[in-house]
């Protein structure tokens, strides 16, 4: 099915966006600079994008990890691509570990 390879696609790129969220929390915010007037879109955009999709990719990749045991379960495991599924459970382990059992905060 084309819907569960376009969505697992889409939980790994949410995925990315988890560890570019992770970067940015582990540095900081800076300062603004100021924008420049050949700027399409300011960098903010950008940056509260990656860190909207970054803070949901716990719950989008949990509910594509379900989806992909379901489908195991009923036997249709080719429906996606296997190292696509790999990448998301174990993103979904470093996420579990971030959201839940991280101390440093």
């Amino acid at each position: 099915m084309k819907v569960i390879s376009f969505l697992s696609k889409f939980t790994l790129i949410c995925n990315f966006a988890f560890l570019v969220f992770i970067i940015f929390n582990l540095h900081g915010s800076p300062p603004p600079a100021p924008a420049a007037k050949d700027i399409v879109f300011p960098l903010p955009f950008l940056k509260d994008l990656v860190i909207i999709l970054g803070f949901s990719a716990v719950i989008i990749n949990s509910l594509m990890c379900f989806t992909y045991a379901v489908l195991i379960m009923i036997g249709k495991a080719r429906m996606f691509p296997k190292w696509i599924a790999i990448l998301n459970l174990f993103f979904l382990l470093l996420e579990i570990y971030f959201f839940f059992f991280n101390t440093h905060q």
